[in-house]
Order: structure tokens, then sequence, then C-alpha cells
């Protein structure tokens, strides 16, 4: 990024959201305040969906968008370095895949955009030893279910199934064989987004029952078929199960070959 990008998001308005949020330069200085409010923001947006803080962007306070870009921090001592040591020492505990961008904007002036993950390891707790989460734009402090919904990611697995017709966007049915097309194959993908591997797992894709299955392709079984709200509507049910041991674990490193499966 550079200053032109930070001109473009005033240019087309784009205004703060629950991952978005605008600061002027002068709110980032070594002063005690400064540094816990920017401790208490980057923590609120760990503990909730991640997202962004720019500074070096001025904002209306009643619309939320942004004015115009100002001349950024001059301040030598504040540099990329100095922010990840501030939030690493403040934070706790520290947060993971936390980046940091320096922006030229005038001068010896830069801009700096923080780019927050939601975190997986939390939650963290700020400066003034409490806890906050974004909420309509601000940051403010958690509920005491919402602390432990965020503690159970970090030992609950988060598992997701990715849908692919093998790298294609739009798959053309070739009926020259008959009145059934050749075959086709549905990929399916299982990933963990939670540091905690899971061990035992059922995977239910539902498929249209006007959808003929023309064979099985092992993992998947077809197991039944349901009804939708809709009567003339049924859906397919094809299933596979991992328990391990025998089967790996699914975990957040790596996607393991036998954690992809095809259904015909």
């Amino acid at each position: 990024e550079n200053r032109a990008d930070f001109q473009k998001m005033v240019d087309t308005q784009i205004e703060e959201t629950l991952t978005l949020e605008y600061k002027a330069s002068p709110a980032l200085t070594r002063d005690s305040a400064p540094v816990k409010e920017l401790c208490k923001d980057v923590s609120a947006m760990a503990n909730s969906a991640g997202g962004q803080i720019i500074y070096g962007i001025e904002e209306d306070k009643k619309t939320h968008k942004p004015t115009r870009v100002d001349d950024g921090i001059t301040d030598t001592k504040i540099t990329r370095e100095w922010i990840h040591q501030i939030l690493s020492s403040n934070i706790h505990p520290r947060i993971d895949g936390l980046t940091v961008q320096r922006i030229a904007l005038r001068g010896d002036g830069f801009g700096y955009v923080i780019s927050v993950q939601p975190t997986q390891t939390g939650p963290h707790q700020a400066p003034d030893k409490k806890y906050y989460k974004r909420f309509e734009l601000e940051s403010a402090p958690m509920e005491d279910y919402e602390i432990r919904d965020i503690m159970r990611r970090s030992s609950t697995p988060d598992l997701r199934v990715g849908l692919d017709l093998g790298g294609k966007d739009i798959l053309i049915a070739d009926f020259t064989a008959g009145n059934l097309s050749k075959p086709f194959f549905l990929g399916c993908t299982i990933t963990n987004q939670s540091p905690a591997p899971a061990y035992h797992a059922i995977i239910d894709i539902f498929v249209d029952s006007t959808l003929v299955n023309p064979f099985q392709v092992n993992p998947f079984k077809q197991t039944t078929a349901i009804e939708r709200s809709n009567p003339s509507r049924r859906l397919t049910v094809f299933r596979r199960t991992i328990s391990s041991p025998p089967d790996v674990p699914i975990f957040q490193e790596a996607i393991h070959e036998s954690h992809f499966g095809q259904i015909a």
C-alpha cells in the first residue's frame, strides 16, 4: 500500500466497519494514554473478527467515513518494530499473525496499517486488565460468556468443508453418451481452522436427488434421502466418518490427502 491507496479510500468514502478503523496520526504517540488505547483497540479486534487499524486517515465521527489523508507520524522512534514491541509487551497472551505496514505519506511523515487476525489462542487482555471486543465501531468490554466462547476456540476443533468441481468454476455436462451425462466428480476437502486437532468427525453432503449417483467413491457412502420443505425436492445424503485411530487426525497445520474425497 502507499499514499495513493489511502487517498482512494477517502475518495470512495469507504466507511468504518467492525473490521476497519481509521485513526488520525496524532492518535499514535509514545505517551501512556495513546499506547493503552492502541493496545485496547488491537486486542478488541483480535477478540472479535479481526481487521485493520489505519493510522493516517482522519474520519468524520458522525458518519464514520474518511475525510482526508493527513501528514503522517513524524516521531522517528515510532517504527514498525516499536509498535510490535508495544503490542507484544502489553497484550496478554501475545497476538499471533499480527502485521504492521509503514506507509510514506508526506515528507518525513508515515502512516501505519495494523492487520489483526481473529484469535484462536485468546482472549487477549488489554493493559488495564480488561478484555475488549469490537461493538458498534468501538472497543467495548466483553461479557463473561463472550470470554468463555473465545477460550473454547483454542480447545475445540473448527471444521470447514470445501467443495469444488476439479478446479473449475463452471462444469458443462456432456450428454453425448445418452440420457445421462458422463460422470463428473464433486470434490470435498475437510480443513480445521482451530489449533485443536479433530480426532472424530462425521461429514454429510446433501445433493439434490434428481442428480443421479452412478457409483460410490470411497470414503463417501450414500446413506439416505430427506425431504425438503418443498415436497417435490429430495436430498440424497452422502456421509463419511473420520475416526482416529486408524484415520489421520484433522490438523490446522496441513491438509492430509486422506481428508479429501469425491462424490460421483
